[in-house]
């Protein structure tokens, strides 16, 4: 039979999947490692009537709630045991946004107390008051919070009572990104957001569109300098508002995943995708550096000798490490020939790459 503290874990780890995690210990990205980090939300009882969510107010979902004390205990044994390497914490809204960030924080301030010093992720709520951020971003390691939408429009359609989208989220968010800058994080080793602001959108839950989503995303990273933005494909729920629309395509947040990594690492602005999205603003399923070299044949072939970095990064294979590998051996040779590239990038990568640069010895078999 399962206990009650079984069934405590099992609804607020998975209610958390709205915030990215099905399970209690979230092996997640970082750097090319799996970070293991018990992820969870402070309660699943909710004000709000959020369409895609079935923690919604009028949602059937079981509900729950931790103690703050008891959750900061759980998060340090565990951290002790070295079963996780930080906390992911968010919430539903339970009663108003300061109320749920407050015992959020006060989960958060007990485990600093204790001792902890590895990563924590905090979700604050929508209409957060600012002085509440501020000691937020004091004692995390990233903060954020989820506009949910690319835009006013589909915010009000997918959260009718969640407040305004400028002000409730995105000038929320503004703060974070402000306080984060404007902190002193001199002889510390923990909190002061040192590792970003992020935030995410539910994709497909109404009828928009992925240029939408990648003008937001770009306003997120080059005016508020966002670490990133995350991609949460659409889920019907049954007995929802939405519960008879289809599900997202995973292919869909895949693409958009690539894109926004272009605009965040690569340089591309949101004019460069102009030629890429279709007439109804939607990507191709294939990958968009290629679709992007197929619609501007005139800056092809590049010369690898003399290119810079960013015109390198155009090139599809070719990233940010690569390029900076490409920049290092040209200062000891001329890159003219395949077997050149091949020292470089490798057989595979260098014959996959040379269609769309000057080599004396490859034909530009242009974009297949």
């Amino acid at each position: 039979m399962i206990s009650r503290k079984q069934r405590k874990w099992r609804y607020l780890s998975l209610g958390a999947r709205w915030d990215r995690c099905v399970v209690p210990i979230y092996e997640a990205a970082a750097g090319g490692k799996v970070v293991p980090l018990l992820k969870t939300l402070l309660t699943s009882y909710c004000k709000n009537d959020c369409k895609y969510c079935a923690m919604r107010a009028h949602g059937m979902f079981p509900r729950s709630v931790w103690d703050p004390d008891k959750l900061a205990r759980v998060t340090m044994h565990l951290w002790q045991k070295g079963e996780i390497k930080g906390l992911f914490l968010s919430s539903s809204i339970f009663k108003d946004p300061d109320y749920t960030v407050e015992k959020e924080l006060e989960a958060v301030r007990a485990l600093r107390g204790m001792g902890y010093t590895a990563y924590i992720h905090l979700r604050v709520m929508p209409g957060t008051s600012r002085y509440l951020i501020k000691e937020a971003v004091r004692l995390a390691d990233r903060v954020g919070v989820n506009i949910e939408a690319p835009n006013k429009d589909v915010f009000s359609e997918i959260c009718p009572d969640k407040g305004g989208f400028e002000n409730a989220v995105l000038k929320r968010l503004e703060w974070i990104a402000c306080e984060s800058r404007d902190v002193k994080n001199e002889n510390v080793n923990y909190g002061f957001a040192k590792s970003g602001v992020d935030t995410q959108v539910i994709v497909g839950a109404v009828d928009d569109n992925d240029w939408q989503f990648l003008k937001i995303t770009e306003q997120l990273y080059r005016k508020l300098g966002l670490r990133r933005v995350y991609f949460s494909g659409f889920e019907p729920i049954q007995g929802s508002p939405l519960g008879s629309r289809k599900p997202c395509s995973p292919s869909r947040e895949y693409r958009l995943y690539q894109s926004s990594f272009l605009i965040r690492d690569y340089g591309f602005k949101i004019e460069d995708f102009k030629e890429i999205v279709d007439d109804e603003g939607f990507l191709p399923n294939v990958d968009p550096k290629i679709t992007f070299a197929r619609a501007n044949p005139d800056l092809f072939p590049i010369d690898l000798n003399s290119a810079s970095q960013h015109e390198m990064m155009l090139i599809p294979n070719i990233g940010p490490t690569l390029s900076g590998k490409i920049l290092k051996a040209r200062n000891d040779m001329k890159i003219s020939y395949l077997k050149n590239l091949e020292k470089i990038l490798g057989a595979n990568l260098a014959r996959r790459v040379a269609a769309y640069v000057h080599l004396k010895d490859k034909k530009l078999s242009r974009f297949k």
